[in-house]
């Protein structure tokens, strides 16, 4: 027996969960529910596609690629016809989604849902043969869960040293994929089980290590994939995996808030609440960086007139991204906060093509970053969550100071990116697509409650 929101239930929580979700019906999603899902599946298919130009990726891919097997699903970048195990494709499509760092994510839970969600949610989609609804519907009760025991976990979690995707992501790609499977809710609570059992993701990464980081979603949504048919075959998970004396809660976290957390499923599905990455870095540097880049344009400063920087934002965003040592990676840049705005003095944007070893060695950069201070700061500490902000004092050579603040940076729900912001970066992440298939693929998506998974799948040859 536990208690949650002041009541006392003999069920599991994984079997409040399954019970709901086995419920839910692709008619039961408002209309702006479905467009934003439509528009999250968009942005992460092209930041997949992205992230397939970068070494991690390509090694992942090219490994399971090699290796051959039942061919059920689709892998990103694959030649037209050639399919894998539907367990290698999520995974492999998983690391190509989150090496960007440009995935969408949940504020309040501190984790990137549709990059778990949604490859596992096309692969179980191509296998069963699903339209288009199906993966959405998947999404949705995928990001679901994520995003309510992400919310109770944190910050508890995230102190503890786990990276809330890597853990959280194997239950919001088990739903996904044990929704479109069709699976009971017996099967399904078991299958959470199994889910919390190949639960990983450790934030070292950000110490050592960054260019592994999209391993952590990429075997959540093979997770998913495997929990959902090991289960539809009997296996059992333990069904309280949550709760349970050595459950989730008490392994992984020292302080969990079970209020509401399945109050109001349905009221309203929390994707809405999700943001779009406009720059391919930690989401914490995105407010210092959105300060920057706007200080730059609307006074017109050249970067070669700035004599200093100090960033004030909220501990978190120190924690994760504070390192004032100069990065050595591409990857690392993008949890550097110094380095990150330094960048976007220089370049005014801080795109795909930016975090590479060139600009990590570029002595400009490195010059500029060393000026650029970063603390935190008692509004912000206090505002967080709620606003996850910083404020930006620029000091030119000749003495004249310019200050900035960001509450929120651009793609927050309360500072929205625009449909058109969503195509621009669709566009850039997949330029080395033929132009024809790239308008095609967007075609598909934007409509796709009106076509299959394989209708998407197939753009995914290139």
């Amino acid at each position: 027996m536990y208690n949650l929101n002041g009541r006392n239930s003999m069920k599991p929580l994984a079997a409040e969960f399954a019970g709901f979700f086995c419920k839910v019906r692709f008619d039961d999603l408002p209309e702006a529910v479905v467009d934003h899902t439509k528009k999250f599946i968009l942005d992460l298919v092209g930041v997949a596609v992205g992230g397939l130009e970068l070494p991690f990726p390509q090694m992942t891919t090219q490994y399971l690629a090699s290796l051959g097997g039942k061919p059920e699903a689709t892998l990103l970048g694959s030649a037209p016809g050639e399919k894998v195990p539907g367990i290698h494709a999520a995974l492999g499509n998983g690391v190509c989604a989150h090496a960007l760092d440009m995935d969408d994510g949940y504020r309040y839970g501190g984790v990137h849902p549709s990059v778990a969600t949604v490859p596992a949610a096309v692969v179980a989609g191509e296998i069963a043969g699903s339209d288009g609804k199906a993966l959405i519907l998947g999404t949705v009760l995928g990001a679901e869960i994520m995003d309510r025991l992400a919310k109770a976990m944190n910050p508890s979690h995230l102190s503890r040293g786990f990276h809330t995707t890597g853990t959280l992501g194997p239950f919001g790609a088990t739903v996904a994929a044990g929704t479109i499977y069709g699976l009971p809710e017996d099967k399904l609570t078991r299958a959470l089980g199994l889910a919390g059992l190949q639960s990983a993701g450790l934030l070292e990464i950000l110490h050592d290590g960054a260019m592994t980081k999209p391993i952590h979603p990429g075997k959540a949504a093979m997770a998913g994939i495997l929990s959902a048919e090991l289960a539809e075959k009997g296996a059992q998970g333990p069904a309280t995996i949550f709760e349970g004396k050595k459950g989730f809660f008490n392994a992984m976290a020292d302080d969990v808030s079970t209020d509401g957390l399945i109050e109001g499923l349905g009221d309203r599905f929390l994707i809405l609440d999700h943001y779009i990455k406009l720059h391919a870095a930690c989401r914490h540097v995105h407010p210092a960086i959105d300060a920057v880049i706007r200080l730059k344009k609307d006074h017109s400063i050249d970067y070669k007139d700035i004599d200093s920087v100090h960033i004030a934002t909220y501990p978190v965003a120190i924690s994760f991204c504070g390192d004032e040592n100069l990065p050595g990676s591409g990857e690392a840049a993008k949890f550097n906060l110094p380095f990150s705005a330094a960048m976007a003095a220089i370049f005014g944007d801080a795109g795909m093509d930016r975090f590479s070893l060139e600009t990590v060695n570029d002595r400009q950069i490195q010059e500029l970053a060393g000026r650029i201070k970063a603390s935190t700061d008692k509004r912000w500490a206090d505002a967080y969550p709620d606003m996850r902000g910083a404020s930006v004092e620029m000091t030119t050579r000749d003495g004249k100071r310019y200050f900035m603040e960001v509450e929120l940076a651009k793609g927050e729900p309360e500072n929205p990116a625009t449909l058109d912001d969503v195509m621009d970066k669709f566009r850039s992440n997949t330029s080395k697509m033929p132009k024809d298939m790239r308008e095609a693929l967007i075609a598909v998506i934007m409509d796709l409650e009106n076509h299959t998974v394989s209708d998407l799948t197939q753009y995914f040859c290139f």
